[in-house]
């Protein structure tokens, strides 16, 4: 089975699942988009950095951007590691469990993820709307810091459906589970 440099094999593992083939191609590209973002920070920063210590100045807004960008970049790889089961999860309890009941419990525990990552994502959205409307900016570049709000909902949505889908994929009986090599 060939791989793909983000690590998911081609084969999926439910062949003709649509949803999944969705999740995985939205998840991959907005991993990219996150990595692209990183690497702008990181450019931004040291032309920012070099810049002082050459004495041409800073860029302005460096650190107001540096603050926004990395939690744009962050949220955008949460859906694809949310999609694999790659979040922080507790298995101390259910490792010796039945596979069955472990599978039951897997479920349950994707189904409240979902919960929370929906109440996460509505917050964040109403959020973004309420700093929209109250027109806040940022000081150096007057940067509307609804912008950079809005580009978290997105990420949390789609983390949503993704732990949406892995607790469906636990509560059937013969689908399996996307996960990453361990």
């Amino acid at each position: 089975m060939r791989r793909d440099p983000m690590g998911i094999p081609y084969d999926l593992p439910n062949q003709r699942d649509p949803v999944e083939h969705f999740l995985v191609i939205y998840g991959k590209a907005m991993c990219i988009s996150g990595g692209i973002i990183y690497v702008i920070l990181i450019i931004m920063s040291l032309a920012s950095i070099f810049g002082r210590k050459l004495g041409l100045g800073s860029i302005d807004g460096d650190i107001e951007l540096m603050q926004a960008g990395p939690a744009m970049a962050a949220t955008s790889f949460l859906p694809y590691c949310t999609l694999l089961g790659e979040h922080i999860k507790v298995d101390f309890f259910t490792e010796n469990m039945h596979p069955r009941l472990k599978r039951y419990v897997d479920g349950v525990s994707e189904l409240m993820f979902a919960g929370v990552a929906t109440i996460l994502a509505w917050r964040t959205a109403m959020g973004a709307y309420a700093t929209f409307e109250s027109k806040e900016v940022t000081t150096l570049v007057s940067l509307p810091l609804w912008i950079p709000t809005a580009f978290l909902v997105p990420g949390l949505t789609l983390m949503v459906f993704a732990a949406f889908y892995r607790s469906c994929v636990f509560f059937h009986p013969t689908w399996i589970a996307p996960e990453s090599e361990k």
